[in-house]
């Protein structure tokens, strides 16, 4: 079982790239309401980092207390860049010459993946406050499928 700790700095990693991912979009988008919707993602994803920053800071001293941290990092690291978002950079490229709703379609399978992360995490959380956290995360993951989904329309 992985410390809160070790889930959250990996959390945060996802949550960043996903900033990065959106936050390019979004400055690629020609359509304004593309734009739009990929800006307020950008802000989505910047409130979740504050969420998870807020929980680290109760796990400060077992972060002190971790034993194989880097090993541990660099697996949950490897496991959240093959079920959610990829580095920000390779993603840019692999869309550089796609349709907006190439890049839509794309977007909402990557939420759907975070979704079904973090699922995956709470099994690994043992501490209450810490689990309630990331269900409300999940729950905010979800409505960006939703919004995404209504790009299509």
């Amino acid at each position: 079982m992985f410390s809160a700790h070790e889930i959250l700095d990996i959390a945060l990693n996802i949550e960043n790239e996903g900033i990065k991912f959106y936050r390019e979009l979004a400055e690629k988008a020609k359509d304004e309401s593309a734009k739009s919707t990929f800006e307020f993602l950008v802000s989505q994803e910047k409130e979740h980092i504050i969420t998870f920053r807020e929980l680290l800071k109760r796990f400060e001293k077992e972060a002190q207390e971790l034993v194989n941290w880097d090993e541990a990092t660099e697996y949950l690291k490897t496991l959240s860049e093959q079920k959610v978002f990829p580095s920000a950079s390779t993603l840019i490229e692999k869309f550089k010459n796609s349709t907006p709703e190439e890049v839509v379609k794309y977007s909402i399978e990557r939420e759907k993946d975070t979704v079904i992360f973090y699922y995956d995490l709470l099994d690994m959380i043992a501490d209450n406050e810490a689990k309630e956290a990331v269900k409300k995360i999940i729950k905010e993951e979800k409505k960006h499928v939703v919004i995404l989904r209504d790009l299509l329309k």
